[in-house]
């Protein structure tokens, strides 16, 4: 009887390490009219480490140049991307650049201390400027690029897929090397340790 519980335990130890490893087949998602931010946060909001804050509410199906999404839940993380590629005209960057850079995020600590992160423009790192609220954090990124010359934002969100499982690595960052870093020193506007990094604390805690 011991032996068979043995055993039992090391083939569902073996399962459970394939399928974090592997995780399931991904929840792919295409086109304009299956647009859906409170879809993403309602499925996967508790491994988003995020609210989407950058991208757009809603979107008109006109504009939509390109959308997908690619989402697989392993047992401990969500690993996947969403990509909203949007026509723009020169007021309308305005106004989105607008949102964008007044984005912030207010995180609460349980003996009552606050902090707020807010959003940052960053014109270097990747092919077009730059609005970030994750920048690694966790092994996360959310950013919106703005082609200002082409007529398009470009909003992106991607974890544990950044570089190179990646399909669209023109909107990566242009020095590969930067996701290397230690994902837990990278910027967020979703986290805030209230004690030098020994713990961290989340905008939905």
């Amino acid at each position: 009887m011991r032996n068979s519980l043995k055993k039992f335990a090391a083939i569902a130890a073996a399962i459970a390490m394939t399928f974090a490893l592997t995780g399931c087949v991904p929840e792919k998602r295409s086109g304009a009219e299956n647009y859906d931010k409170s879809y993403y946060i309602g499925k996967y909001g508790g491994d988003l480490d995020s609210n989407l804050s950058v991208f757009p509410d809603s979107v008109e199906e006109s504009r939509v140049v390109l959308f997908e999404s690619s989402f697989g839940e392993g047992l401990f993380d969500t690993d996947g991307y969403i990509i909203l590629e949007y026509r723009c005209d020169d007021e309308q960057i305005a106004a989105e650049e607008e949102r964008l850079g007044q984005l912030s995020m207010t995180i609460r600590h349980y003996d009552g201390q606050t902090f707020t992160n807010e959003v940052v423009y960053d014109d270097k790192s990747y092919q077009y400027p730059a609005y970030i609220t994750n920048d690694g954090f966790d092994s996360t990124y959310e950013y919106a690029l703005i082609d200002r010359e082409g007529g398009r934002i470009i909003y992106i969100y991607g974890a544990f897929v950044l570089p190179d499982g990646f399909p669209y690595k023109d909107y990566l960052k242009t020095d590969r090397s930067a996701y290397k870093k230690d994902s837990l020193k990278a910027f967020t506007v979703y986290n805030h340790s209230f004690d030098g990094g020994q713990s961290w604390d989340e905008f939905d805690d």
